[in-house]
């Protein structure tokens, strides 16, 4: 996920036909003595990955040579595709998560079935790694869509000229003209643990983002997929090693002009101006004129961007990608989630006990809601219930589902008016955002 989850696929994946040939060729883990072959089936893919890349998807921290699955024939690599774990921020919740990515077919080997072979067999160990949920990126969402894949997710960035940014943070009173409140400069080694202790306090309340241990941490750092990382300091410069004694509080990632990642203490807001400004005064020496920020729909900065004259991206495709997810264990997923039902039926005012249905094409789940907690059931529906594809349904678990076009295209049906009003409080639209700097490649 990146989220690798952040998965990118070529628009070289399997193509195959209308009825393309059953491939039954097995599927097998890749081994640690498979890695040079498989970086060079890979290049001639996909124009990459670049070696430092590769080399770095090796060292990730959660990495087993046993995400690799291959199919061979004659003893050489005609399909490949990687999985990568990692877990989830949803609300209150953490999910365990797999990232789908670098699913490669030899092209003398593309209309006989092993895309869609390899797909099926890296589903099957997805579920069986315990993962809820499958993610990926993808510039050919027609193969996927196949096996329940929905699309879910958007890129979400502002873009605006620098200089009209700076002068709108010191319109605002954001920034101080002489002398600057915090220290804005480059991150050093040491400081690892402030990265996280920042990230980490910006984390409760997301949906989308991953938890990232020290260990990933690291990697990401010396990964070295990005450009420069500032750091803001309120107060003086401390050369002590300890995180104890720092006065980090906030950060910046960027590549180019692109800031991917900004974050800051909790009431430290006025940190993230200046750290915006650092970036847009690189900019400008740059002779580069547009800066751009990838933010959570919910960031305030995306307003000043517009103030400033830019304009804010929220949509579905960017570049030709498109963000795409599956439900794994449906049922179990469901169950993770019955105190934020209990949560939002409450926040809702509705009327307890309450029930709702879910029929998902030959499935059902009831879930049941009573003062005293929530609870979901399997092959139950019960009077009051909505009717929906695997699509969208996976979109309304994860708070992506446009209710209104999902009605008006019939594909969403209410058996009740108290099914629809139930099912808007507990299934509201969330600001589900995957921030870009764990997908960037080195």
């Amino acid at each position: 996920m990146g989220v690798e989850d952040s998965a990118r696929v070529s628009a070289r994946v399997s193509r195959s036909g209308a009825s393309p040939r059953r491939c039954r060729l097995p599927v097998v883990c890749a081994k640690g003595g498979d890695h040079p072959a498989i970086y060079y089936f890979l290049r001639p893919m996909f124009q990459g990955p670049s070696r430092d890349e590769y080399n770095a998807s090796l060292e990730d921290p959660f990495y087993e040579p046993s995400d690799r699955l291959l199919i061979r024939c004659g003893g050489q690599i005609t399909a490949h595709v990687h999985l990568i774990h990692r877990t989830m921020q949803f609300g209150a919740l953490e999910i365990p998560v797999v990232g789908l990515g670098w699913l490669a077919t030899a092209p003398e080997c593309r209309c006989r079935g092993q895309g869609r072979h390899l797909l099926a067999a890296a589903e099957r160990q997805m579920s069986r790694s315990g993962a809820l949920v499958g993610l990926l990126r993808t510039a050919v969402p027609r193969f996927f869509r196949q096996t329940g894949w929905a699309l879910c997710g958007r890129h979400c960035y502002s873009q605006g000229d620098a200089r009209a940014v700076l002068a709108k943070l010191l319109d605002r009173g954001l920034l101080r003209k002489h002398r600057p409140r915090f220290k804005i400069r480059p991150w050093r080694l040491w400081e690892q643990d402030a990265l996280v202790r920042i990230c980490g306090q910006n984390l409760p309340g997301t949906y989308g983002p991953l938890q990232r241990t020290p260990a990933y941490w690291k990697w990401l750092i010396r990964r070295a997929a990005y450009d420069q990382f500032y750091v803001a300091l309120d107060g003086p410069e401390l050369l002590e090693l300890g995180e104890i004694s720092t006065h980090i509080v906030g950060y910046a990632v960027t590549k180019g002009a692109k800031i991917l990642e900004l974050a800051v203490a909790p009431n430290r807001r006025k940190a993230a101006a200046e750290l915006l400004a650092r970036v847009c005064g690189d900019a400008i020496e740059h002779n580069c004129h547009c800066v751009s920020l990838h933010a959570s729909p919910t960031s305030s900065l995306h307003a000043l961007f517009r103030q400033a004259g830019g304009e804010r991206y929220y949509r579905e495709d960017d570049k030709g990608e498109v963000y795409m997810a599956r439900l794994l264990n449906p049922l179990k997923l469901l169950r993770l989630m019955c105190q934020e039902f209990h949560t939002r039926a409450e926040n809702a005012g509705l009327v307890l006990p309450l029930e709702l249905g879910l029929a998902v094409d030959q499935k059902k789940y009831r879930i049941e809601v009573g003062p005293a907690g929530a609870k979901v059931l399997s092959q139950r529906l019960g009077r009051s219930y909505l009717r929906l594809n695997v699509a969208d349904f996976t979109r309304l678990v994860l708070g992506q589902l446009d209710w209104n076009e999902a009605i008006a295209d019939r594909r969403l049906e209410a058996s009740t008016g108290v099914a629809r009003r139930t099912g808007h409080a507990l299934f509201p639209r969330l600001p589900f955002w995957r921030p870009p700097f764990d997908d960037l490649q080195a």
